[in-house]
């Protein structure tokens, strides 16, 4: 594995003091993480604060894919460069950015995508888009879900309002690889039903039916 920069090591600490102060944070299956090797981790996507979360709190560094208008951002925008986040335009065909994260997986490093490509916009699983599930295919790279609960905007603000800190779960699953022989819209979903086996059934959405 090649050397983290100390910039990032430096903000996961960060990540992690600043939610483990804010929110009252419950984290499950950590020992599911592999702490060698390439890893790619595939999250639900509630609130903005969710990637922070997990690189907060995932036993080992993880690379991470962000849309590109966080860069441009006032202050967050300068800490996600100096993370290292990978940009990507949504919406479009976006080459540079998976030949980027696949670049990351054979480095062995750890890469984390939410596969829905947005914040929910029901608080509840949406269909899954095909980049993470390129990204998985032609990596063949073990898969670590990860769900998390909790950080919708409207459950975050209301608790915070009441001088409350609100109740987020962070749980990852265990590894596992794609079978041979799946499109890329089966392996999407897929991943996205590996998900909802970890949350909680009204937060499964269209994958509540959740069967491989």
């Amino acid at each position: 594995m090649t050397d983290v920069p100390p910039s990032r090591n430096l903000l996961r600490r960060l990540a992690r003091f600043l939610s483990s102060t804010l929110l009252q944070f419950t984290v499950h299956g950590i020992e599911n993480v592999p702490l060698t090797g390439s890893v790619l981790l595939t999250m639900n996507h509630l609130g903005g604060a969710d990637p922070v979360l997990v690189i907060g709190h995932a036993p080992r560094p993880a690379v991470v894919i962000g849309k590109v208008e966080v860069l441009g951002w006032p202050i967050i925008g300068a800490l996600a460069r100096a993370y290292g986040m990978i940009p990507v335009r949504r919406g479009e065909p976006d080459r540079a950015t998976l030949n980027a994260a696949l670049a990351v997986l054979r480095k062995g490093q750890a890469l984390l995508i939410a596969p829905e490509g947005r914040e929910s916009l029901t608080g509840a699983l949406e269909r899954a888009k095909e980049g993470a599930a390129f990204i998985a295919l032609h990596s063949q790279a073990p898969i670590v879900s990860v769900a998390i609960t909790g950080t919708a905007w409207k459950l975050v603000w209301p608790a915070w309002k009441s001088f409350r800190r609100p109740e987020v779960t962070l749980t990852f699953g265990p590894p596992f690889t794609l079978p041979p022989g799946l499109t890329r819209r089966q392996a999407a979903d897929l991943i996205m039903r590996r998900i909802a086996a970890l949350l909680p059934v009204e937060y499964r959405g269209m994958y509540a039916n959740n069967e491989e």
